[in-house]
């Protein structure tokens, strides 16, 4: 239970204190969070400073999360307006929200392009195709259309397998680590021959067991967003962990982009 505060009391005292805070953005996946000081307090809003790019953040997602040391729980904030020049923000609306924003054991990114998986639930005939929302070395989430959606099969709990084609970005580097001398060669070419299989479009398929963990119900949009468990092996996680990698860079570039862009419009 979150304790009831006077969130702008809670902030005059970090300005007074001058302690900073950090802002908190989820951009594709990735967690975007810079330091941030608090400028002014008015009524009911704070204008706080910060980096570009977390402007940027704040531009295009309209809200933020703000956190710190001297701060109790992590608290949601709208953004009222920008200011470039100054690279600062207003914002209100707070409400005091639950300590795991951004704290996941390890990063998940968005797929650059659509990312389609087959998913054979235990107990299933059929294989269901679904698109990714995001995915981890750990996990991944998929959205499934209601009309396609099962409660007996999608179960917190209910094993399945999940097969995976990625693009063939990583597919040159597999193939070196494969053939590096080792002692273990005979049986790393056997594993790139029988698990690292190439589909006729040049991508790369993978298949892991894994488990579901999380069933979210987005009836506005008609879809179930279910979270899963992977349980990547061998060089399918060394595969997962090149993708992984390269959608880090993809998004921080994008990131630098938009806020390039957006700046641009100041001059």
């Amino acid at each position: 239970m979150i304790p009831r505060i006077d969130l702008l009391d809670l902030f005059r005292q970090i300005a007074k204190n001058r302690s900073e805070i950090k802002m908190l953005n989820i951009y594709k996946g990735l967690p975007i969070s810079y330091d941030a000081s608090i400028d002014s307090i008015g009524d009911s809003e704070i204008q706080v400073q910060s980096n570009k790019h977390q402007i940027a953040c704040l531009y295009y997602q309209g809200e933020s999360y703000l956190q710190g040391k001297d701060l109790p729980f992590i608290i949601r904030s709208q953004v009222m307006s920008v200011n470039l020049a100054k690279e600062s923000a207003i914002f209100s609306n707070f409400e005091a929200v639950k300590n795991n924003i951004g704290k996941r054991a390890e990063f998940r990114v968005e797929p650059g392009e659509q990312l389609i998986v087959a998913v054979q639930f235990k107990g299933s005939a059929s294989e269901t195709l679904a698109p990714v929302a995001d995915i981890s070395a750990g996990g991944a989430s998929v959205y499934i259309e209601t009309y396609m959606f099962s409660a007996r099969l999608c179960q917190p709990g209910n094993d399945l397998t999940m097969t995976i084609s990625l693009p063939d970005s990583v597919s040159n580097k597999i193939k070196k680590l494969s053939q590096k001398p080792s002692i273990d060669n005979r049986k790393l070419n056997l594993s790139v021959r029988t698990n690292l299989n190439e589909d006729q479009d040049g991508k790369i398929v993978i298949t892991a067991r894994g488990r579901i963990i999380a069933v979210h119900p987005e009836f506005h949009l008609k879809r179930y967003r279910v979270g899963v468990k992977l349980f990547f092996k061998d060089l399918s996680r060394t595969v997962i962990l090149q993708y992984l990698s390269q959608r880090q860079s993809e998004i921080i570039q994008d990131l630098r982009i938009l806020s390039d862009e957006l700046y641009s419009f100041k001059k």
